[in-house]
Formats: C-alpha cells, sequence, structure tokens
C-alpha cells in the first residue's frame, strides 16, 4: 500500500507529494483543480514523449496516471537529485558549461518544421498580453518591439516549455533529468533557449537571493557557453548566430512580459521592470 511521505514545495501550482511503495520512492503530481486538468495532461504526455540524442539527458519515467476526485494525476519515478540552480553556487565552471553544452545539443533540431502561421500565433499571444498589463512607458516599448517583430523563423520542435534552472537537475553521477514539462502556447527549442538564458543573462531563479559572485562567475561562464552553442547553431542552419540569438532575446523579451499578469509581490515586479530594460538593451545591441 502506498505511503505518503510528505508534500512538496513546487511552482507550477499543482500538488506535488512523495510517496512510498515497498522499498520504491515516486513522486505524485496532481492538479489543483478540475481546470487544470486538460494543462496537466500535455504536460504528461511531454515527458512521456521526451527523447534525448543522449543517455545523459532524459526525463523521469511516468509510472502511473488518472484521476483521485475528477482531479488528474501522474506519478514518476523519484530521482535524488540537486537543480543545476542549487548546483550554480559550487559546481566547477568547466562542469557547468559542459552540462549547458549537453543541454543544447540534446535541445537542437528534434523534428524541426517550419509553420505558416507561426506569425499570427506569436501577434495573437502579443495582443492578449496587452490587455492584461499595466503599461509604464517601457513595457509599451516592448510590446512595439514585439508586435513588429519577424516571427517567421521561429520554427516548431518539442519543447520542455520552461527550461529554467531550477527544472533541471544533476545527479551525483552527472546526469541531467528534465522537470516540469510546461505546456505553452507554442512549442520550439528557441523558448527553451530564451528559458535559460532568463536566469543565465537576468538570474529570475534568484530574483529573492542575495547576489553572491561565485554563483554570478559560474552563471556568466555558462551564458557564454550557451552563446557559443548557438553560434555553432546558426552554422548547422545556415544562419547568422545574431539572427538567432535576435529571436532568443524577444522570445525572452515576450517571456517577461508573460509573467506580470501573475506578479503580486514588488520585488518580482521591480525584478521585471528591470528585466524589461535590460533585454530591449540587448535587442538593440544586436541590432
Amino acid at each position: 500500500m502506498p505511503k505518503l511521505i510528505k508534500h512538496l514545495n513546487g511552482h507550477s501550482g499543482c500538488i506535488l507529494s512523495l510517496y512510498k511503495d515497498n522499498d520504491t520512492l515516486y513522486i505524485r503530481k496532481q492538479s489543483p483543480d478540475k481546470k487544470y486538468n486538460l494543462r496537466l495532461k500535455k504536460q504528461c504526455i511531454k515527458q512521456e514523449n521526451f527523447i534525448s540524442s543522449s543517455n545523459i539527458v532524459s526525463a523521469p519515467k511516468v509510472l502511473n496516471k488518472g484521476y483521485i476526485n475528477d482531479l488528474f494525476f501522474f506519478d514518476m519515478e523519484y530521482i535524488n537529485a540537486k537543480t543545476l540552480a542549487e548546483y550554480s553556487y559550487n559546481i566547477q565552471i568547466n562542469e557547468i558549461t559542459h552540462l549547458i553544452r549537453l543541454l543544447i545539443e540534446n535541445l537542437h533540431k528534434q523534428n524541426n518544421e517550419s509553420n505558416k502561421i507561426v506569425q499570427l500565433i506569436f501577434n495573437k499571444k502579443i495582443e492578449e498580453l496587452k490587455n492584461k498589463i499595466n503599461k509604464n512607458k517601457n513595457i509599451k516599448i516592448a510590446f512595439k518591439e514585439l508586435e513588429n517583430y519577424n516571427w517567421e523563423n521561429i520554427t516548431k520542435t518539442p519543447c520542455h516549455g520552461d527550461l529554467t534552472l531550477e527544472n533541471i537537475l544533476i545527479t551525483e553521477d552527472k546526469k541531467i533529468y528534465l522537470i516540469d514539462f510546461l505546456d505553452s502556447f507554442y512549442n520550439s527549442y528557441l523558448i527553451d533557449i530564451a528559458k535559460l538564458l532568463q536566469d543565465l543573462e537576468l538570474g529570475w531563479s534568484f530574483r529573492y537571493e542575495e547576489e553572491n559572485s561565485t554563483r554570478n562567475i559560474r552563471l556568466f561562464a555558462a551564458k557564454n557557453a550557451l552563446k557559443r552553442a548557438i553560434m555553432s547553431m546558426a552554422n548547422d542552419d545556415k544562419r547568422t548566430g545574431g539572427g538567432i540569438l535576435n529571436d532568443i532575446y524577444h522570445i525572452l523579451l515576450l517571456n517577461m512580459l508573460r509573467i506580470y499578469p501573475y506578479v503580486h509581490d514588488t520585488k518580482t515586479k521591480s525584478f521585471l521592470d528591470k528585466s524589461v530594460i535590460k533585454v530591449l538593451n540587448l535587442i538593440e545591441k544586436r541590432g
């Protein structure tokens, strides 16, 4: 008979719990309400269908799924590991740059296909956001930048959806597990890279923490490794590195705006305001 060990903290709003069945530990992720059932189903499917080109990068296996009191749930294997966000304080610089390269190699060009309506999809999302956000001067500039951008090069591929450092687990033997897959309005590996830059360039996962020079040095090295990987991808795609990086920065800007409607604390609001300005400046420099 499965035994509840404890409830876990999470960021998705779902109910996370650690269970034990005989000697086997597993994690249960359950919808907070019926409205979230479909979204969690999509996240479960993403996790089940994740395919890596390396046995070093994978996702926890889905063991079981179903409904409890009309709420969808799925059980997954328990991975004894730390998040890459936790590791960023003491990991060796060459290790974190190596891990970032491995991640990019496993994200890039999986079933890469063009999407003729991608411009309409992004324009619709931008228009929806405009009606949800109180707009200051910089937010208005950000929306204008996004509305005028050509999104046609954002190819459709499998996508994690929320690839922050908090959703990347590292085991003692340095295997990588991706957790908390998220359904998205559009799927592209470029969105995953933008999420990585959300941490490496802006420090999203560390917004409540004090500045730490040791961590920042490692994040800076990881960011540079990521950008070198982007340049390598550009050669494969016969595009300029600056072109792909410009796509990613525009997705990153969109990501920042998408967070605003859910923010209720002044510290995160201040973080977003500063991040919008920083990304706008990075886009301007690329132009």
